[in-house]
């Protein structure tokens, strides 16, 4: 920084003024107008594959549909082939595809996807009905709304969702609106067998009769002279009446049969799969997204003021309700961020003008709503959004903001007591110090960007704006340092230090040469027993590494919603009404706490994702789940803490899972996984592992994916007596499956609502193993139907629940869960220990073992960390040697970014926190902060020894001196401007606020005594 730039920019300081008030108005309207978001937007790079293979075994499914799909999919280089895993069912096949983590872009492989397997499907067995591409699995809902009535029909709330959600499309912002939980009416054909049997009436005849006349074909086109007639025939049915009119038979005679004589037509509603409740109410679900870019907080007014207009129009008995609330919860989260910040701002200030002479320190701490502000717009204009992420490295940044504000102030100060004009004192204040100033903050910077380029995935994700925005905001403490200061502090402050005290008629107490006096008796205890000081500092690094060690580590923390799910999981193949008992009855218990709000049901199905990380659950009869809202972020801990380990096992043959929403992406924590191709050799060692496993206090339901061996009934029909019937597979089946499911034959339309037209047997007869031989199949002869056991064996068999294929392999995962309240890192440790020690040595060829859940989530992201914390230490290295220009010096100020971790490892301890990716965060800002201080006693000793020729001891002992003052200070700043963020009690930035405050403090202490110790002994008593 020339002297020139500083001059003149002094003198035409109007200028400056004016520019500075211009860029501190666009951050503050940056602030009122730029996008708003909990997070940064997460890519899921997930999607899901269902293909339909009616009648086929889970066995047959894996063979026959399983497996080529696999292979198709893994043609596409795009696909995480060991992410990517397969859940073959009775008649189904879901298959869970992840995209690499640098896919950025997931919409153009999707469609290379679709594309593919649309002219794939030729290549499956011709049972195969559909297979279907949800790329959509991973987006999330901004807002959930129920519709909801005591007296309203499904078909009646459809209606007024329809109306609904013309008022939501006018919202520029909403994207996609999806249902859930609508059920239609259905006209059912329930025959009457006997009559049927008395008229020698068969059931293709019927469903050849009534699919005819539903069907929707062409009847061609006239062309005359210049036009073309098409030919349209109208719908033969409009009613559930004229379903009955319809006649089945005639003969010559004129005698004729209608429907209506050998079956009870009925609209209704059928007993459904899975459906959705609130509060006990019947109700379906509107779940809006928002398009990416805008402010969610705006998003959510405009919907509010759509919804009101709706709400005037809805009658009383009809109500919506908000399930899910993303703008609320962002609103709540930023709120609460900006307000920390603001008394971060106040703290910093505050602490400044007790430690600091008043006029110095209000000079110092303008730089800091100034730097924050310009840095807000900086942001503003580069489409950096504000979110929680953003927020947090601009409260980190806080301290440090200050510290350069701080350094030139104490320099002009210094300058002042040389008796230096402080015209000329003002601009040495800022050119001495620029290149040191410059150098820590571009190191501080710097050391977060090989984050950026090494880490993948969901964390790269979540990372991606934290060093822009640290960067923005140093730089801009940088330019008002040097730019801004220099002309308020010779406008203000006319006297230095040791002038204002000799000044001073009467001594007052003075906090700074209070802490002077004490580290100057210690600096010299220090010079006295040199080794012992630095064998001090290589303790401190020791303990700092064994608390490390045995802290729990979790990497991505818990959500603190007012909300939380609970999971209800029965044995597979349990029905829908066994279930729901169990559903209703959590639900009686859970609406007797008062601290809950709300609770939606649904069973037999999982809600949308309405949090980034939580992915919902495939649908099943034997699932169900709820979104329970409660009355604080204290509520939801404390009823977590009450119910989670009392409700896991209460009702028999059933388990209830209450989820914390969380930020981890991982379904369960602990998971082993064998491979291989033996089924039943794959159980044998699970079934070892659980055995082993449930010796472990601290893990709940402990299952396998297989799941349960379900129980079937195996038809086999005879080939001779059925080709002699003319009776084929496909058609004994759809009579078997119309007398127990029903077949649907066609659909009637009323204007847009389609009615689907099911054929259903009236028979009231027990569905027992022993009836199923008696149901009778229509032959090929006219009039002449025969029983099932007459052309059929039929036995009871047991087949797998689920095969689950992994990478392409079938792989068995024991799974299970971690109690609420234990240490997760010793109950995994433990794990990992009975593996190595009693599964590993016993393991046969062919089959392998390793570890998914927090293990594998861990084993992706730690590695990526250490990378990347190598290669930032590197370039501050190179930056440290460029300076220094000697390799001891610059290989000392590196290593002294140890020094960080005993104070951070004290006060994770302290508060029982875990480790995780904020901590990180916290410990890299601390390398940079240690790494500054470094730099500025450094700099002053190299500057001693080479422009006025002190001895190395000399020079560094007089540096220690100088510059403790301004490390102190900017230390003490740094310190208490993240006290906020710990006393928020954030699960996600109270540990990063921790490692802050208290790695700060401890590493201040520790870099004032032990280098100026280290920086003597690397010279010696050398000039």
């Amino acid at each position: 920084m020339k002297r020139n730039i500083i001059g003149s920019v002094m003198r035409h300081n109007k200028i400056m003024l004016l520019i500075i008030v211009l860029l501190v108005g666009l951050g503050i309207f940056g602030l009122v107008k730029m996008p708003k978001q909990e997070f940064p937007p997460f890519t899921i790079r997930q999607g899901l594959i269902i293909g339909v293979y009616p009648g086929a075994t889970s066995s047959e499914v894996e063979e026959q549909l399983a497996k080529p799909l696999e292979k198709f999919l893994f043609t596409y280089k795009e696909v995480k082939k060991d992410k990517t895993y397969s859940m073959s069912q009775n008649g189904i096949v879901f298959i869970m595809v992840e995209l690499n983590d640098d896919i950025s872009d997931k919409d153009e492989v999707w469609s290379k996807i679709k594309h593919g397997l649309s002219n794939f499907k030729i290549q499956l067995p011709s049972g195969v009905l559909a297979v279907i591409a949800n790329d959509d699995f991973g987006d999330t809902s901004a807002l959930l709304i129920s519709l909801e009535s005591t007296d309203k029909t499904y078909r009646e709330l459809e209606t007024y969702l329809d109306k609904l959600e013309e008022h939501l499309r006018r919202i520029e912002s909403v994207s996609n609106l999806r249902r859930y939980g609508l059920q239609k009416e259905k006209i059912n054909v329930y025959l009457d067998r006997d009559k049927m049997a008395t008229y020698g009436i068969k059931y293709n005849l019927i469903m050849g009769s009534l699919f005819t006349q539903t069907v929707m074909t062409s009847g061609g086109t006239i062309v005359s002279n210049n036009q073309e007639l098409p030919i349209h025939f109208a719908e033969t049915f409009s009613t559930e009446k004229e379903i009955a009119d319809q006649i089945i038979y005639s003969d010559p005679n004129g005698n004729i049969i209608r429907l209506r004589d050998v079956a009870r037509i009925v609209r209704e509603y059928d007993n459904p799969d899975s459906y959705i409740t609130n509060n006990g109410k019947a109700a379906i679900l509107l779940s809006l997204e928002m398009r990416e870019g805008n402010n969610i907080i705006a998003y959510g007014d405009e919907v509010d003021k759509a919804l009101a207009e709706f709400q005037n129009d809805l009658p009383e008995s009809v109500s919506v309700k908000r399930i899910a609330d993303q703008p609320k919860v962002v609103a709540d989260s930023v709120y609460s961020f900006v307000r920390d910040l603001f008394i971060s701002i106040l703290v910093v200030i505050l602490v400044m003008m007790i430690l600091f002479p008043f006029r110095s320190a209000i000079v110092a701490a303008t730089s800091i709503p100034i730097g924050i502000f310009i840095s807000i717009g900086i942001m503003f204009v580069f489409g950096i959004p504000l979110n929680t992420v953003t927020l947090a490295a601009l409260i980190v940044v806080l301290g440090m903001i200050v510290d350069n504000s701080i350094i030139v102030v104490d320099a002009y100060l210094e300058n002042l007591d040389k008796k230096m004009s402080r015209w000329h004192a003002a601009i040495a204040s800022a050119k001495n110090y620029f290149s040191s100033i410059l150098l820590a903050t571009l190191c501080i910077c710097v050391i977060f960007y090989p984050l950026l380029f090494i880490m993948k995935g969901l964390f790269l994700d979540f990372l991606r704006d934290f060093p822009w925005t640290l960067t923005i905001s140093l730089m801009t403490s940088l330019i008002v340092a040097m730019i801004f200061i220099p002309f308020f502090e010779y406008l203000l402050i006319k006297t230095g230090l040791k002038t204002r005290e000799k000044n001073k008629k009467k001594k007052s107490f003075n906090m700074l040469n209070f802490v002077q006096r004490i580290y100057n008796r210690a600096l010299d205890w220090t010079f006295k027993f040199p080794y012992v000081t630095i064998l001090c500092g290589i303790c401190t690094i020791i303990i700092a590494v064994i608390i490390m060690s045995n802290l729990s580590i979790r990497m991505m923390p818990i959500a603190d919603r007012d909300q939380f799910a609970v999971e209800i999981y029965l044995p597979q193949g349990s029905s829908l009404q066994a279930t729901e008992q169990v559903s209703d009855s959590m639900q009686k218990i859970l609406y007797k706490d008062e601290r809950i709000k709300s609770i939606t049901a649904f069973v037999g199905t999982s809600s949308p994702r309405f949090q980034n990380s939580y992915a919902p659950n495939l649908p099943s009869k034997h699932y169900a789940q709820f979104i329970v809202n409660t009355k604080s972020i204290a509520a939801t801990r404390h009823i977590l803490d009450e119910y989670t380990n009392k409700y896991a096992d209460y009702f028999p043959n059933s388990y209830v899972k209450f989820k914390q929403l969380d930020y981890q992406n991982v379904a369960n924590p602990v998971e082993v996984r064998f491979s291989g191709d033996d089924i039943a050799m794959l159980k044998q060692y699970a079934d070892t592992l659980m055995c082993e496993m449930q010796k472990i206090n601290g893990l709940v339901w402990i299952h396998t994916n297989y799941e349960e061996m379900l129980p079937v009934i195996e038809v086999k029909p005879k080939s001779v007596e059925t080709a002699r019937l003319g009776i084929t597979k496909a058609f004994a089946a759809a009579n078997i499956a119309m007398n127990y499911d029903g077949m649907q034959v066609g659909t009637m339309w009323e204007n847009d609502y389609p009615l689907a037209v099911t054929l259903k047997s009236d028979s009231k007869t027990q569905q027992t193993l022993d009836k199923i031989g008696d149901e009778y199949i229509s032959t090929a002869i006219p009039g002449v139907s025969v029983q099932l056991r007459q052309i059929a064996d039929i036995s009871p068999s047991w087949e797998q629940g689920q095969i689950v294929r992994r990478n392409g392999v079938r792989t068995i995962s024991v799974i299970a869960d971690v109690s609420r309240g234990f240490n997760q890192s010793q109950i995994i440790a433990k794990v990992q220990n009975i593996v190595k020690k009693q599964i590993e040595p016993n393991l046969s060829n062919g089959v392998n073992v390793r570890f998914g859940g927090v293990v594998e989530s861990d084993s992706e992201v730690i590695p990526p960390i250490i990378s990347s914390l190598s290669v930032a230490v590197l370039l501050i290295f190179f930056f440290l040697l460029f300076n220094f220009k000697k390799v001891s010096i610059a290989a000392t100020a590196l290593l002294s970014i140890l020094l960080c971790l005993l104070g951070a490892a004290i006060g994770l301890l302290i508060f029982n926190l875990e480790f995780g990716i904020t901590c990180v965060l916290g410990i890299i800002s601390l390398m940079g902060i240690i790494v500054r201080n470094a730099i500025i006693m450094f700099e002053h000793a190299e500057n001693l020894r080479k422009q006025h020729h002190f001895k190395a001891r000399d020079a560094i002992y007089d540096a220690g001196k100088r510059r403790m003052l301004p490390i102190f200070l900017t230390s003490a700043t740094t310190a208490v401007g993240v006290i906020p963020m710990i006393i928020s009690n954030s699960s996600l930035w109270t540990p990063m606020g921790v490692v802050i405050c208290f790695g700060t403090v401890v590493a201040m202490i520790l870099v004032v005594t032990i280098l100026p110790v280290v920086y003597w002994k690397i010279y010696g008593d050398n000039k």
